[in-house]
């Protein structure tokens, strides 16, 4: 009886109640043999098997139809042609009833079933599954459970091993993206800074011109003799060439590089086109002085804000604060303009009003802040370079003339040596401005240059990384996948009685794989132990069989060989004389018999014994065995009587046996205790006639007649008939 194996279930409730019922229903047919109403029993067994079958096959097609299972008609095809098969081993069962037949038919139909389950249904869980028409088992529903779930679900292994590597991957590209990007936004920064530092220099000439034209336009206005006429041309022509020089600079500039100086530029723009009218009204002395110096004031501040601007650009610490640093001597270099601009004007007029008086000596005070604000921002270098224009003589000469100007000692000033002392020192100044101006450049170059570097490097970083990850990846995934093919195939190789495969343990890095390892090569020594038990338990049952094959050809032997002669006996030799008859009539072949009865046996046994008897006999069969061909058959049929049949052999060569036969028996003597014995033995022949014989008692009672008249004839002699 074959019980169910949970093993067996699909999940699916009704499926698997009418599995357990079909096997129920096969075990039964084995119960059945043997008993009194067996006709009746295995008809009901029958009606209810083809019942069952039918239901189950309809409930299965119902479930697979409703799961769109692309393999039903196959399904249905191999349902109908197992249902057609019932009637017929129905029919063999009933017609024979025998145990043997019932069990075949057990065996048949338990292996029909289990082949259905594991090769047929099973196959279709998946989609039972989906369907959800499975037993829901109970679950985790925690978040991370289900998470796991359905990313089992939605991936594959690969799949999430690729995934495992590449999601560290891309969020260290991304943040690698980040410093390439911003890496990328400083470099912009940087060449728009240097664009727009490289129109510094030219602001700064621009400016210089500007201020010179200031001061000179201021002592131009004050002075009634003329003497800075010819030079406040001269300026005028320098002061344009540098506003054309500014002007087509900013042609070059792309516009998206200066919207954050654009605003000064139109304003620039809109002062320039106004600065022509200004010069006549000052060659005409039409505007005063302090209006000709507000008006180049405005100008001038407008383009001096555009180097604090270029420093917002920039997040720089290095380059704001240089470029801070030229800012602050603009604009200390532009009150020592405006301070030569009054000076100038006071010097010429011998007097100074409240308004010039006071704007006079803020300028010294707004020099004063210009430089705290140089100093927090410029370098030692920097700063000792100050420390030495402080300390020159020029300077000296121009505080000289501040403190009269201030105590209003305009005796001994001459304007013109005012105006040469400043210039000189506003010179000085713009040379270290144009230094200043160098450096910044040359720190924006490098610092460009820096950014590329970096740059490039972190694109090679992300590169390399990218890489060398895909690299092991792309090896993890192989060996990982090399270890499963190994451990599928092995599987499968042992799933198909395969033994002998072995896996090399690893003994290195223990991780799961290693554990499927382990398990797989448990189950292998499991399963090959189990086959070595199996064939040892069929070589004993194989070899119990030879057993009963030996000991029943020893019964046989025993049943068909004479025990005391080891000929065969009378039942055996009519067995084969029949077999041999047969074929001599039906091939017209010679056959012959002979009939032996040893002479006076009586006397032997009376006189010596039965014993003595027994020896004779054995050995007159001994005598009759050694002188036999092969294909002759010596039989023992009576106490002493024997028949040796003659296949192949007609009538001559039958006597011509028979005869010396007969002289070796009376030329032997047996030696007991002393005595010989010797004996004699009387023979009669027969022929087959294939004409007339039909059977082997007709032929022996020819022969035996033969014997019978040998005996008459004074014996030790040979007769035919």
């Amino acid at each position: 009886m074959i019980e169910w194996n949970d093993g067996l279930n699909l999940g699916v409730e009704d499926l698997d109640n009418d599995h357990k019922n079909l096997l129920r229903i096969i075990n039964s047919l084995s119960d059945v043999t043997g008993s009194d109403n067996a006709q009746n029993l295995l008809e009901d067994i029958f009606k209810e098997l083809e019942k069952y079958i039918d239901i189950h096959f309809t409930r299965e097609e119902d479930y697979l139809e409703k799961c769109n299972c692309r393999k039903l008609d196959e399904h249905v095809g191999q349902h109908r042609a197992f249902a057609a098969k019932i009637p017929k081993l129905k029919a063999k069962v009933l017609s024979s009833q025998s145990s043997t037949t019932v069990q075949e038919v057990c065996v048949y139909l338990t292996d029909w079933l289990l082949n259905h389950i594991m090769e047929e249904d099973i196959p279709a869980i998946t989609l039972f599954k989906e369907c959800g028409i499975t037993k829901k088992e109970e679950e985790d529903y925690s978040f991370l459970a289900r998470l796991i779930k359905r990313t089992t679900d939605k991936f594959s292994f690969t799949k999430r091993i690729f995934l495992s590597a590449m999601i560290p991957l891309i969020g260290m590209m991304l943040f690698g993206s980040i410093i390439i990007f911003a890496n990328f936004n400083k470099y912009m920064d940087m060449k728009t800074t240097s664009t727009i530092t490289h129109i510094t220099y030219n602001v700064n000439e621009l400016v210089h011109n500007l201020q010179i034209e200031r001061g000179l336009s201021s002592g131009y206005l004050t002075s009634t003799k003329n003497k800075f006429k010819n030079r406040l041309q001269k300026q005028r022509e320098l002061a344009d060439y540098a506003t054309k020089k500014f002007t087509d600079k900013i042609k070059t500039i792309h516009t998206k590089n200066i919207t954050t100086i654009e605003e000064n530029i139109k304003t620039f723009k809109t002062d320039i086109l106004s600065l022509d009218n200004l010069r006549k009204q000052i060659d005409d002395k039409k505007i005063s002085q302090v209006q000709t110096i507000d008006f180049y004031t405005k100008i001038i501040e407008n383009i001096l804000n555009i180097t604090p601007k270029i420093a917002s650009i920039n997040l720089d610490i290095e380059l704001s604060s240089s470029i801070a640093t030229l800012s602050s001597l603009q604009h200390l270099k532009e009150s020592l303009g405006l301070e030569r601009a009054y000076g100038t004007i006071i010097i010429e007029k011998k007097y100074a009003t409240v308004k010039e008086f006071i704007a006079f000596t803020q300028l010294l005070g707004t020099q004063i802040a210009f430089l705290n604000t140089f100093e927090h921002t410029a370098s030692e270098k920097q700063k000792r370079i100050t420390d030495f224009l402080k300390n020159s003589a020029i300077l000296k000469q121009i505080n000289a003339y501040e403190e009269k100007l201030i105590n209003r000692n305009f005796n001994n000033l001459d304007s013109e040596i005012w105006f040469k002392y400043t210039t000189e020192y506003i010179n000085k100044i713009k040379l270290f401005e144009n230094e200043l101006l160098s450096e910044i450049n040359t720190l924006i170059d490098s610092q460009i240059d820096e950014t590329i570097v970096n740059f490039l490097l972190w694109i090679a970083f992300n590169l390399i990384i990218l890489a060398i990850t895909l690299f092991i990846l792309y090896t993890f995934k192989k060996s990982t996948i090399m270890q499963i093919h190994q451990l599928t195939n092995a599987m499968k190789d042992l799933a198909t009685g395969g033994r002998a495969l072995r896996l090399s343990p690893i003994s290195i890095n223990r991780d799961e794989l290693a554990y499927m390892y382990d398990a797989y090569e448990t189950t292998r020594q499991k399963l090959l132990r189990g086959d070595i038990y199996t064939q040892l338990y069929l070589s004993q049952k194989e070899m119990e069989l030879k057993n009963k094959q030996i000991e029943n050809t020893k019964l046989e032997e025993i049943a068909y060989v004479d025990s005391l002669t080891g000929t065969i006996n009378r039942r055996k030799f009519e067995e084969l004389s029949s077999i041999e008859l047969e074929r001599a009539t039906r091939y017209k072949h010679n056959l012959s018999f002979l009939m032996l009865d040893i002479d006076y046996f009586k006397n032997i046994n009376d006189t010596y014994g039965h014993a003595v008897g027994d020896i004779v006999l054995k050995e007159f069969s001994s005598i009759c065995k050694n002188m036999a061909r092969g294909l002759d058959i010596v039989a023992r049929i009576g106490g002493e009587e024997f028949v040796v049949m003659l296949p192949e052999t007609d009538q001559e060569g039958a006597y011509i046996f028979a005869e010396r036969f007969r002289k070796k028996v009376s030329s032997s003597k047996i030696t007991i205790q002393e005595h010989e014995i010797r004996y004699t033995v009387s023979i009669g022949i027969s022929i087959l006639d294939v004409e007339s014989d039909t059977d082997i008692e007709t032929i022996l009672k020819r022969a035996d007649k033969a014997l019978y008249i040998a005996k008459n004839s004074g014996r030790n002699t040979t007769v035919y008939l």
